[in-house]
């Protein structure tokens, strides 16, 4: 999941914006500068011989794969994360997902500069709570959740937070590959585009790093990995298409209502099943709360065009310069 994508440029916006939407453009604004006032460049903090050791060996991975993303992937890894920041919570962002209760088709929001985006971000958990009340009321499906990191998309150079240094260096390389990817495509009021986009730029330049870096055993259990999250996706592909069917049915909203719960409790049976193959202790949250539409609408999101990325990636035969010059004017196909 990734929130906002904060705007600097917001004078001219903001003389037609209502009260509420001033409100939200402050938040994201007092947030923002939050960060920059706290970030620290990160060698000093390296070098200091009162560094936690945790600390300064994450920072140091954080280097050598932004290194790695200028060199290998042709991504802007020389102009974020060279700062740290501790926000002293747990995330930077909570981010809000909503779609009405019989459709698949999520609320959007507009924003300077970026056009219409099917998510809201807010810097304080309780402001987003605050809409998700609203939209309940309204009839909304919605889901909140929070956010280890997100881009400014080159308004700023982002750095490292700590909301998500303490991660694998694994974890960290496709989370900084994932964002700097936004750094060199994003394609305004297009949410699916540049989150599949930078998913999909991501696990490839995971899997490059690793065969560079010589760790044959972490690339097979990565490429596992790509396999359970292949396998969850599945199953939210088929219950979203079971759920456009029964919405497009006709059927009285009484019935529909009924069935789109049984469909969930399905969905919760089949990730029951998949945890039990994979051993462990996954998908916690998922059988744990309700699963509605806007869940699904953040999955969606991120994952929906993978594929036909991965595909593009193949067809310009692993040259990153070229793939990203033909993505810059794919057009996707419209969802089902």
């Amino acid at each position: 999941m990734k929130t906002i994508r904060f705007i600097p440029a917001l004078a001219c916006a903001l003389l037609a914006c209502s009260c509420q939407t001033l409100t939200f453009y402050r938040q994201a604004v007092g947030g923002q500068l939050e960060i920059l006032r706290k970030s620290r460049p990160i060698p000093p903090i390296v070098e200091d011989p009162a560094t936690d050791e945790g600390l300064r060996r994450q920072l140091t991975s954080v280097q050598e794969i932004r290194r790695f993303a200028s060199d290998h992937l042709t991504l802007p890894g020389d102009e974020s994360y060279g700062k740290y920041a501790d926000l002293g919570r747990d995330y930077v962002t909570w981010v809000l997902y909503a779609a009405p209760e019989f459709s698949l088709e999520p609320k959007s929001w507009w924003y300077p500069t970026l056009g219409r985006l099917d998510y809201r971000g807010f810097f304080k958990e309780e402001d987003a709570e605050k809409l998700a009340t609203k939209l309940r009321a309204e009839g909304f499906d919605v889901q909140v959740g929070g956010v280890d990191a997100y881009s400014t998309l080159g308004w700023f150079h982002d750095p490292v937070l700590n909301t998500f240094v303490s991660a694998s260096d694994i974890d960290l390389a496709e989370l900084i590959f994932h964002e700097l990817t936004h750094r060199r495509l994003f394609r305004s009021g297009d949410t699916t585009f540049n989150e599949s986009l930078a998913n999909a730029v991501a696990e490839e330049g995971v899997r490059r790093w690793l065969k560079h870096e010589g760790r044959r055993k972490d690339l097979e259990n990565y490429e596992a990995r790509l396999v359970r999250r292949a396998e969850f996706h599945q199953r939210i592909d088929d219950t979203r298409a079971a759920l456009r069917m029964l919405y497009a049915s006709g059927m009285a909203e009484e019935v529909m209502r009924k069935r789109k719960a049984e469909l969930f409790g399905d969905l919760r049976d089949r990730f029951r099943e998949l945890r039990r193959r994979w051993g462990g202790r996954g998908l916690e949250g998922w059988l744990t709360r309700d699963i509605n539409n806007a869940d699904l609408v953040s999955l969606s999101t991120y994952q929906e065009q993978v594929p036909v990325f991965r595909q593009l990636l193949k067809d310009c035969d692993g040259d990153l310069d070229r793939f990203f010059e033909r993505a810059a004017d794919l057009r996707l196909p419209a969802s089902d």
